[in-house]
């Protein structure tokens, strides 16, 4: 326990500002290792770098940043928002202010830890005094863990030097408090937390506030039991009594374990419970629990007011600020014997709040089953209720969505907020040392947490992917934890970002109809010649100037229809527009791994969208993506190249979808304009569709059946794209040129010709490529396995005159780990065919620049 002269020195203590950018949870563990250490001696702030803004840095004496390179020198999406804003700032920083920089990369990329790199630059340019810097290498034989380690203890080091000496803490985590409530009735199994009785006795209080024992075959007791309060020992109930009051039947109930009838001071004590129950009892509203641990009695600082239960609803959606999706649609885009599982999703969205190719993040949760069965082998009841409470003790403040000071169940605590799915930490295993009575099992958790050698851990926990559902699942029998253990320990499930199909513009290009004839609709068809009498007849007598009384109750007919048919249009393209727009459109590939023949590992987020069934709800934020960052991807004037394979197309499907409402909607504006202009300047505008040049849009898949994803809505966009498809799975036609195919049938009338609804542009466009499809098909033929890398070499000489184009944009889409990569090699190595005079470092020099102004925007899936 904490005496008060450390409770004095907690209002001394230094402040800490820990920020962390992650993708995956490594920058995340590292931060929650330097937490776990400090929160003793340090007030810690604990964010993702998203949390936090730029003007809050001045409040703190050290600033200790840990931040990932993801994909091909991206930074996180936690902290995209960061990233940005500290671009676009001038602040300066003092010198007072400690920097302590880490970086998480992968020396087989060529942007090696690119982001820690431009950060370090950036803080620089701000004056930040950047005390301590390292880089980890997750190709290195020890990993990220030989560097952090050296620069941990540099931090340490300084820290020592310039406030006070302290103690690494390598003890449990405390960070919160929990108290149980229980709720047990007749013939049910005590669990080994809670509350064991061999006898039952009753202790009921008459209206002279004496009491009495009288044994009980029943049994039905609410209580709270504090995990983290130590009390004396005493012989007879070792320091604990525990106490309910059920007002409902105006019973006061009490349960003493081993009491000795003949111990006069234990009966003395239970007569002052009963005598301050009575006194509290007027205040009492239903059943109330009661926490009863300090020197065996009570006092009014031992009784626990009520405590609301968590609501999901309203945590996630006020408390954390998530939006309630429900899914409408979940169907398997390919055939259900198809071995890849991958799901169209349709969601329906509370509000207009999503822009072209924007982000869904989604909180996932875990799998109830599977939660259940290693709860039930760690021996905890998950049925129980508990209080998660902040401990005084700690200044610690941190953006964990667990919720704290409502009551909520311990298997809904798991399911929505611990991440037991996730890959085990090496210093968890330190933790996990102390909770076991086998020397055998403490050595070999000792060398896990090792992280000056980690052969063990690699061996046993990284190479397998080994989670903590697993790791309980192996050592159930050789560790005894509880809840307060885990909510301490485990980390919390982070989101999950994927792309949106649909844009909210693209739905607002409806098909023209004359709202004016709805009225034929609300009159019987055999009555509809009376109709064009009337109308007839109307028209007939206005032009002679001689309106009849028929002819005015023909008006006043028309009249009314016409309004009617105002307001019943309105309502009709409001409900349609608004139904279009509250959908959001998912594609979704459960990602899987194989480790063994025995085993497979599965994305937690992926597998939760996958199992989702129409009419289930997820929580998730909407966020922008890479691609907002270059507004130009809206101008038709800028040609865009797409490069994507699999299912990663999905990202760059929205702009597609938007650019072709730009082309629709300039289409129906220059009509209007031929109509009011005079013969010569109709040629202008039909001169100004030579201008016109189709986008290129190049996708690898393995095969056609199951993996070429929206075929058929492709041929809608024919009019404005050349595409270009390669299948690596085919051995015979694994090339496609979409167009000339679409054209074939079309004339062969397998395709309806409707499905190209600008012609013109077909016609009057600038044709860049030089050669027919079937001299593409004999280029090819050779190869027995065809990427998509390899249509781009096809097309080099057309590559090249697009790479030294401004007006030319490329975005390439692929979590295939060397996918970018190779890309951007390739690019260098077409441009230095065409420029043998200049050297590789002014190539890659020109193509960097390229990708800072995104130009060519890298990872658009991201």
């Amino acid at each position: 326990m904490f005496n008060s002269t450390m409770d004095g020195d907690i209002q001394k203590r230094s402040k800490i500002l820990l920020l962390y950018g992650s993708e995956y949870g490594t920058a995340y563990d590292c931060c929650r290792n330097v937490l776990y250490e400090l929160y003793m001696h340090f007030h810690i702030d604990f964010f993702c770098l998203n949390d936090v803004n730029l003007m809050s840095f001045y409040r703190y004496e050290n600033i200790i940043i840990i931040v990932s390179t993801t994909g091909y020198g991206c930074y996180t999406h936690n902290m995209s928002k960061f990233w940005k804003d500290l671009h676009k700032t001038n602040l300066v920083f003092y010198d007072t202010m400690n920097f302590h920089l880490f970086g998480l990369g992968d020396s087989s990329y060529d942007n090696y830890n690119i982001v820690a790199k431009k950060l370090r630059k950036k803080l620089k340019s701000l004056d930040a005094n950047i005390v301590n810097y390292n880089l980890g290498n997750y190709q290195h034989p020890s990993m990220h863990f030989t560097n952090f380690n050296i620069w941990k203890a540099n931090v340490y080091e300084f820290l020592k030097k310039n406030f006070f000496h302290f103690q690494i803490n390598d003890n449990i985590p405390c960070l919160f408090n929990v108290k149980h409530v229980y709720s047990h009735s007749k013939n049910e199994q005590q669990k080994d937390n809670g509350i064991k009785i061999s006898q039952k006795e009753e202790i009921t209080a008459n209206k002279n506030g004496k009491t009495k024992i009288k044994k009980s075959n029943s049994y039905k007791v609410n209580t709270i039991k504090d995990d983290n309060v130590t009390t004396p020992n005493d012989e007879t109930n070792n320091g604990k009594v525990s106490v309910v009051v059920n007002v409902n039947t105006n019973k006061y109930q009490a349960k003493e374990e081993q009491l000795e009838e003949s111990s006069t001071n234990i009966r003395g004590e239970i007569n002052k419970v009963v005598k301050k129950l009575q006194y509290e009892y007027s205040n009492l509203e239903g059943k109330k629990c009661y926490d009863i641990y300090e020197n065996n009695t009570i006092s009014s600082d031992n009784i626990i007011t009520n405590y609301a239960d968590v609501s999901i609803d309203e945590y996630f959606c006020k408390s954390s600020n998530f939006m309630k999706f429900e899914v409408l649609k979940n169907e398997k885009c390919s055939d259900e014997s198809y071995h890849q599982d991958v799901r169209y999703i349709d969601l329906i969205a509370p509000t207009r709040c999503f822009n072209v190719s924007d982000l869904i993040k989604v909180h996932p949760f875990l799998n109830e089953e599977k939660t259940k069965n290693i709860l039930n082998l760690l021996k905890i009841n998950y049925n129980d209720y508990i209080i998660i409470i902040q401990n005084d003790h700690v200044h610690c403040t941190n953006n964990t969505f667990i919720p704290v000071n409502k009551k909520i169940k311990i298997l809904d605590l798991f399911i929505y907020f611990l991440d037991l799915n996730k890959i085990v930490t090496p210093f968890f295993f330190l933790y996990l040392s102390k909770k076991t009575i086998s020397d055998i099992h403490k050595k070999k958790f000792l060398q896990l947490a090792d992280t000056n050698n980690i052969s063990d851990y690699f061996s046993y926990v990284y190479q397998d992917k080994r989670s903590y559902y697993d790791i309980f699942f192996d050592f159930y029998n050789y560790i005894k934890i509880d809840v307060s253990f885990l909510i301490n320990t485990l980390p919390s499930i982070q989101e999950r970002c994927y792309s949106i199909l649909n844009t909210i513009d693209s739905y607002y290009f409806l098909k023209n109809f004359n709202f004016y004839n709805l009225y034929y609709f609300s009159t019987n068809p055999n009555f509809s010649w009376i109709i064009h009498f009337l109308k007839l007849n109307y028209y007939i007598n206005k032009k002679k100037n001689a309106l009849n009384i028929l002819s005015s109750y023909t008006y006043n007919i028309m009249m009314e229809k016409m309004i009617y048919s105002l307001k019943y249009t309105n309502i009709i393209r409001n409900r349609i527009t608004q139904n279009k727009i509250d959908i959001i459109e998912l594609l979704v590939c459960l990602y899987e791994t194989t480790i063994n023949k025995n085993k497979k590992c599965v994305g937690l987020c992926s597998d939760y969208l996958i199992n989702l069934k129409p009419g289930s709800c997820i929580y998730a934020k909407i966020e922008n993506s890479l691609l907002c960052t270059n507004k130009n991807i809206l101008n038709l004037n800028y040609r865009i190249i797409y490069i994507s394979i699999g299912a990663a197309f999905s990202s760059l499907l929205g702009v597609i979808r938007h650019r072709h409402y730009l082309y629709n909607r300039l289409d129906k504006n220059k009509q209007k304009e031929k109509q009011k202009e005079k013969q010569n300047e109709k040629k202008n505008v039909y001169s100004s569709c030579n201008s016109f040049n189709k986008d290129l849009l190049f996708l690898g898949f393995r095969n056609r059946l199951n993996d070429f994803y929206f075929q058929e809505e492709l041929q809608n966009y024919l009019y404005f794209n050349y595409i270009f498809v390669a299948f690596s799975r085919l051995e015979r036609d694994n090339f496609l040129f979409y167009n000339e195919e679409v054209q074939k049938c079309s004339r062969d009338n397998t395709y309806n010709n409707s499905t190209n609804p600008n012609k013109y542009f077909e016609t009057r466009e600038n044709r860049i490529i030089q050669m027919n499809y079937e001299e593409m098909k004999q280029l090819l033929k050779e190869k027995k396995k065809l990427y998509v890398t390899d249509l781009i070499l096809m097309l080099q000489d057309m590559i090249y005159e697009h790479l030294k184009n401004i007006n030319t944009i490329i975005l390439i889409s692929g979590k295939s780990r060397p996918f970018s990569q190779n890309l951007i090699k390739m690019f260098a190595n077409i441009i230095k065919q065409k420029e043998q005079n200049k050297s590789m470092e002014e190539i890659n020099l020109f193509l960097k620049k390229k990708i800072d102004d995104f130009s060519i925007i890298l990872e658009s899936w991201y």
